[in-house]
């Protein structure tokens, strides 16, 4: 206990009186301490004044909490795990000697036999066999071997086996220094035939020890097999829905092998399949959950038996098969399998005629790597009045190259809009909030229905973006919510807030310096694309490993009125890597142009074959890669997209000893490629909710990974690749993606198939420093070395 805490509680001594009460009464307590002050009176006349010490049931002072309290099923069972309780022993409420009995109730005793049934535990998780029992004596201990406490660490508390369902626990030291805590921990404990409910421990103390006598929940008691079935997410819609259910079994096993679960559909409505379950916790992965869809019945097992208690969601869809037969209303699966449920039904969504649009009349045009972009007017329109029911939602989601203003901002934007609304007829009063981890899906909830004869509309005006640095094209905007609404709408068309462009590409030789190169130009595409705010003002511009400046080139404005200054070749340290900087000293009134005038390059012998390509990063050009809300746009802030790129030279030879790789994979297929030669491997590439996967061992291969530098640490579950002085490190079921000691937090998690890790291409690229590029038609997907 720290100092400070120490003295708060010190502060609160004169708050006690005898055994350890705080002085807060209530008028029951006030009226006790009365009748007994009157008691004291009368016998103080007859007996001494030392007989009132002896500590009564009043003022005991200690209390039980239950720490955990798992799920066991009713079987027979050796070695049950229960749960942990505590103690609480308010301060200078015990003498030494104090002691106090725990008893299982019918049906359960101590453990393990030949293996420690009861006993003093070394810390409050310890897992013995039986009861481990752990003292924290708090500030009684700091002392050791001090009179005042008695307290000696070898004795200070005894704990002993009484019969097979009780133990004694002894405490040798009196606690007038401080508060003591005991932690109970029932870790395998047998088991035989309980009934269903709680299981409750029996603490039984004497009158006169200072504690009280209770009874603490160590576990509760289901019935074997019972599943716990619930649906979350559910749509209304008028012919397509989704729907998320979550599965939790109330004990381990409870949807073993043999058992499934079946949903059924109402007429007129079938199964689409399902999505990948997501695990929440349990030791299944998304690759143990089977579902299997025949028409209206969608039945669900798992492929192993669990050895913990398991919860899963798992993506569901459905649609309408015929309308003739199709119901409007809640759309009502029933269940039914060989495995016990909590519920007979379940609504999964809901069906009607309901109507409405989201349109976008004029989309704007936006630059890459700025916020406080505006967007086109979005509209959203009934088809007739009343479409929109009291709290039907509607949800706008950007790509993610984008975000609202609002989430750019803050972490926590609330209710925050960076735009305006304009309602008609009624559909107004939306109220405003973002989901997703990254909040990049805006949701409004309507609270007034349209009470008018003509559809409403509600206009959201001068909406504001930010972009990613790098983000090119269309930036359209996915629709859905529970009103049933869907599609995507295009509210702009983002280009590159400056290009970057090379006067030639000449051929330069490995190892040589001095090198010339053509004129570097880099150019406005708006005014004011060179951003100068909340101290973002550097343009950098990055060469390959291995690639450097000679010597720092002239800089200069070649059009337009934007001013720069500090031009600078310092390395920060990165001594192999080319690197010109320069600040923007005032932004532009009119659209400018700077030229890195004849720079000269130095290309180690390590540079391998092909083109250098220049990087123009900074907070200037790249400002949203640098500023904003951390959590909303951390992948930005990790990645460092560049704002343009180009190749200003060429490489003709290769280095010694460097060579090129290319593979490429096609998608559903185990065959791929490397160099022209047809290889094998034991998982395909495969894409899943707008994203491509790539195994990881394989893609490794490819590029040049040699199998002894590809490893897996089974403890950690960590996934490391050895190329060159390239070390990336992959924690399967995390985000975290280490790559020479830097972590990186991916967009994703690293998951397994078929027990090989598998990440989006764009991981895979950004883990082995590789080039990706998929070609939508043949379905295939190219890795490249970069190096």
């Amino acid at each position: 206990m720290s100092d400070k805490i120490r003295q708060k509680d010190k502060n609160n001594i004169s708050g006690y009186i005898q055994g350890g009460e705080k002085k807060v009464m209530t008028k029951f307590n006030k009226k006790m301490i009365n009748v007994l002050a009157t008691a004291t009176l009368v016998a103080g006349v007859a007996a001494p004044i030392a007989a009132l010490t002896a500590p009564t049931a009043v003022h005991a002072a200690s209390s039980y909490t239950a720490l955990s309290t798992p799920s066991i099923n009713s079987d027979q069972q050796d070695n049950a795990v229960l749960g942990r309780a505590k103690v609480s022993i308010s301060q200078a409420s015990i003498a030494s000697g104090a002691s106090f009995t725990i008893t299982l109730p019918k049906g359960f005793d101590f453990g393990k036999s030949g293996a420690l049934q009861v006993g003093r535990a070394t810390s409050a998780t310890d897992a013995t066999y039986g009861l481990g029992v752990y003292l924290d004596a708090q500030d009684n201990a700091l002392d050791k071997n001090a009179a005042a406490t008695g307290y000696n660490d070898a004795n200070a508390m005894k704990v002993e086996k009484l019969t097979d369902n009780s133990a004694k626990v002894t405490l040798n030291f009196d606690n007038s220094k401080d508060s003591a805590d005991v932690y109970l921990n029932f870790a395998n404990i047998n088991v035989s035939g309980p009934s269903n409910g709680p299981v409750k421990a029996t603490i039984d103390a004497s009158s006169l020890s200072g504690l009280t006598s209770g009874e603490v929940t160590i576990a509760n008691v289901v019935s074997s097999g019972q599943v716990s079935l619930s649906a979350a997410d559910t749509v209304s819609n008028t012919d397509n829905f989704t729907a998320t259910l979550k599965v939790k079994e109330q004990t381990a096993g409870a949807l073993a092998n043999n058992n499934n679960i079946k949903l059924k559909l109402p007429s007129g409505f079938k199964w689409n399949a399902s999505g990948s379950a997501s695990i929440l916790f349990g030791d299944i992965t998304s690759g143990d959950v089977v579902s299997k869809v025949d028409g209206d019945t969608l039945t669900l097992s798992l492929k192993t038996k669990s050895s913990k208690e398991t919860t899963f969601n798992l993506p569901l869809s459905f649609y309408v098969d015929d309308e003739t037969n199709a119901k409007e209303g809640d759309v009502t699966a029933s269940i039914s399998g060989n495995t016990t449920t909590d519920v007979s039904s379940l609504v999964v969504g809901s069906y009607g005629q309901i109507g409405g649009g989201v349109s976008v009349a004029s989309p704007t045009t936006i630059l890459a790597g700025h916020d406080e972009q505006k967007i086109g007017d979005i509209v959203i329109k009934e088809k007739v009045a009343g479409s929109f029911v009291n709290n039907r939602t509607v949800t706008l989601r950007l790509p993610e190259g984008a975000r609202w203003q609002s989430t750019f901002e803050s972490n926590t934007p609330g209710s925050n809009f960076s735009g305006s609304f304009e309602n008609t007829n009624g559909l107004g009063g939306a109220d405003v909030s973002y989901t997703d981890s990254d909040k990049r899906t805006l949701r409004l909830t309507f609270k007034n229905v349209n009470s008018s004869k003509d559809p409403g509309t509600l206009k959201l005006k001068n909406v504001e973006v930010a972009t990613q640095p790098g983000f090119s094209g269309d930036l359209n905007v996915d629709v859905a919510g529970s009103q049933g609404l869907s599609g995507s709408v295009k509210v702009a068309t983002v280009k590159q807030a400056v290009t970057l462009a090379a006067a030639s590409k000449p051929t330069l030789t490995i190892g040589l310096g001095d090198q010339q190169v053509g004129d570097i130009t880099i150019t406005e595409a708006a005014k004011e694309a060179f951003v100068k705010k909340d101290g973002s003002r550097e343009v950098i511009l990055e060469l390959p490993t291995g690639v450097r400046f000679a010597a720092t080139p002239e800089v200069k404005v070649t059009a337009g009125d934007v001013k720069v200054k500090s031009v600078s070749t310092d390395t920060y340290g990165e001594s192999n890597k080319g690197r010109l900087s320069f600040y923007i000293d005032s932004e532009s009134a009119t659209p400018s142009t700077i030229t890195i005038s004849a720079p000269k390059l130095t290309v180690d012998r390590t540079v391998a074959q092909g083109d250098i390509v220049a990087k123009l990063k900074g907070s200037a050009v790249s400002y949203t890669a640098y500023k904003g809300a951390s959590e909303n746009t951390q992948n930005w802030k990790d990645n460092n997209t560049a704002a343009a790129e180009t190749a200003i030279a060429t490489v003709g030879t290769p280095a010694p000893g460097a060579t090129k790789s290319k593979a490429v994979f096609t998608l559903g297929s185990t065959a791929y490629t490397v160099n022209g030669e047809s290889k094998t491997a034991d998982v395909a590439a495969y894409a899943e909710n707008g994203r491509t996967y790539l195994p990881v061992r394989y893609a490794a291969e490819a590029l040049g990974v040699s199998q002894q530098n590809i490893l897996f640490d089974k403890a950690t579950s960590t996934v490391t690749l050895i190329k060159g002085d390239r070390v990336a490190q992959i924690k399967l079921n995390t985000n975290l993606l280490t790559i020479n000691g830097s972590v990186v937090r991916m967009d994703v998690k690293a998951v397994t198939n078929k027990n090989r890790t598998v990440l989006p291409i764009f991981w895979v690229s950004r883990a082995l420093d590789a080039s990706i590029n998929y070609d939508a038609t043949a379905k295939t997907v190219t890795v490249e070395n970069n190096n």
